[in-house]
């Protein structure tokens, strides 16, 4: 694959598709009353959806962190990248696995909530290994994608206490900035 094409397919992946289909499975619904986890479980072309979702976001980021993680200079950055990527992919395939449905199976609605979170901690954790091992060869070129990345914490805190649960508008917003931000860094690494 040429260099043109594959910076086609990360730009069509990371500025148009990803973004797409995040805000078209938001919908029209409350931004801040709601989540991904209940949109899902309102209908099986619902749950069809949140699982398509979950594929695209989950391979986007399990491609490019592990490309990513390939240019770094330690093997043990590498290993971590790797490990806390595959966990995050893992995390976030177990949770759309389990259904959120806290008033029949209140146990394993705890176990989704878990789960999820768990696989963007681990998601942002594997891109900040990535900027700061980065930025130790180049501190100027990786200070603006350092900000994104606490941006996106920053952000992302933000939309959490203002509905103080995590909300569709958390969803979005995470999902979006995080796939961009990996998109930069690799731009950054590559051209």
């Amino acid at each position: 694959m040429s260099k043109k094409s594959a910076h086609f397919w990360l730009d069509f992946l990371a500025c148009f598709l990803i973004p797409a289909y995040t805000l078209l499975f938001a919908g029209s619904v409350r931004w801040f009353g709601t989540n991904f986890s209940v949109i899902a479980v309102t209908g099986p072309d619902h749950y069809r959806g949140f699982v398509y979702w979950g594929i695209l976001a989950g391979s986007y980021f399990f491609v490019m962190l592990s490309r990513l993680a390939f240019v770094l200079p330690r093997r043990w950055e590498r290993a971590t990248v790797r490990l806390l990527t595959v966990c995050a992919v893992l995390s976030l395939a177990y949770a759309v696995a389990i259904p959120y449905l806290p008033a029949y199976f209140p146990k394993y609605a705890a176990l989704h909530v878990l789960l999820a979170a768990g696989a963007c901690v681990l998601l942002m954790l594997a891109l900040l290994t990535v900027l700061l091992a980065l930025r130790r060869t180049d501190p100027a070129r990786w200070r603006r994608p350092l900000r994104g990345w606490l941006l996106i914490v920053a952000g992302s805190a933000l939309l959490f206490l203002i509905p103080r649960m995590v909300s569709t508008a958390l969803e979005v917003f995470f999902t979006i900035s995080a796939a961009l931000l990996v998109r930069r860094a690799w731009l950054l690494v590559k051209f």
